[in-house]
């Protein structure tokens, strides 16, 4: 039987290199990632380091492999968030204190503020997605209808094989394959290209885990009348502030009683309750992205709770465990 003929690597019109020194290839990755560490670690094995990339708006596409066995240590990326999905065999990233054996179905996500190394080994070839760390909050930040507080973080460990993240990946591929056809990453097209990559990056928040989860979920997003939203969006500009009954429903244009059978139609809430339930879910996200540099106290405030132990009682019952547990996690370390 005739062997099939093999594809080439995603984005191969786009290549930006191909060497067999390991100097050449740290340099030129270098200026489009940062500055690292490359080893090789082996000396019987292949060199054969390629790089195919395509730049946007807020996110660039990658097709990266070093062919042998190499150690990658950039430290902290800083400015950016960095995908990394093997098309071929294996790697173990470290990123923080959260270590992923990342191999074709599942792939790594590298948080900007945590120090980064890498291995990986002889074949590996990864498709790599890097987006401005400022967008992510940005477009998080915009779901939220608040200002996070703090820089999100995503937990390393990308499952790949769960039915919401094979979504992510088809809306991925379909940028990559227009890339290929010439009809996105170019000076022609910039409109499409930002809307694309902000619903990449929408994608993306809902279905991986991260600090800001709670803060983005749907029950916090229901669409309604409008003076609703002219109600929530006074909590959320608000959050830290005391705002009376009578306050939001002059925002709102309506009566304190009018607003309240609103809330509890559309939310099941009354607007009280989904006050604290906004001021809770930020408080859970400064706990989990500041990993205990905060303390609680501080975090309660900047939540807008006035009563630390009322806040800890309240926290508890609606996350299940104390704000201190929470700062102690280890998923976004």
């Amino acid at each position: 039987m005739m062997a099939q003929p093999q594809r080439p690597p995603p984005l191969s019109d786009f290549r930006r290199f191909q060497t067999l020194d390991v100097d050449a290839a740290r340099d030129i990755v270098a200026r489009h990632f940062c500055s690292h560490k490359l080893e090789r670690q082996s000396s019987d094995d292949r060199f054969d380091a390629c790089q195919h990339r395509v730049t946007g708006e807020h996110v660039s596409l990658n097709y990266l492999r070093y062919g042998g066995d190499v150690t990658i240590e950039p430290g902290e990326l800083t400015r950016f968030f960095l995908i990394q999905i093997p098309l071929t065999g294996a790697a173990e990233i470290t990123n923080g204190c959260q270590a992923v054996a990342s191999n074709t179905q599942t792939a790594s996500i590298l948080n900007p503020d945590r120090h980064t190394v890498m291995r990986w080994h002889s074949g590996c070839e990864q498709l790599l997605v890097q987006i401005d760390r400022q967008f992510v909050d940005d477009v998080a930040s915009s779901i939220a209808g608040m200002d996070l507080g703090a820089q999100l973080r995503f937990a390393p460990e990308f499952l790949l094989k769960r039915p919401e993240a094979h979504q992510w990946m088809r809306k991925l591929w379909g940028l990559v394959h227009a890339a290929e056809n010439g009809e996105l990453f170019g000076s022609d097209n910039r409109t499409s290209q930002l809307y694309l990559e902000e619903e990449l990056i929408v994608s993306l928040l809902e279905v991986q885990e991260n600090t800001a989860s709670v803060l983005l979920s749907h029950e916090t997003q229901k669409p309604g009348p409008a003076i609703l939203k002219r109600a929530i969006d006074m909590i959320h500009d608000r959050l830290q502030e005391d705002i009376s009954l009578i306050e939001l429903s002059n925002h709102a244009g309506t009566t304190p009683r009018n607003l309240q059978l609103v809330f509890k139609r559309e939310m099941g809430l009354t607007p009280v309750q989904y006050l604290q339930q906004c001021r809770l879910n930020l408080a859970r996200h400064l706990l989990l992205a500041r990993n205990g540099d905060l303390p609680v106290s501080d975090v309660a405030e900047l939540s807008g709770h006035r009563h630390l132990g009322r806040f800890s009682v309240a926290y508890k019952k609606r996350f299940g465990e104390s704000p201190k547990a929470t700062a102690r996690s280890r998923v976004f370390c």
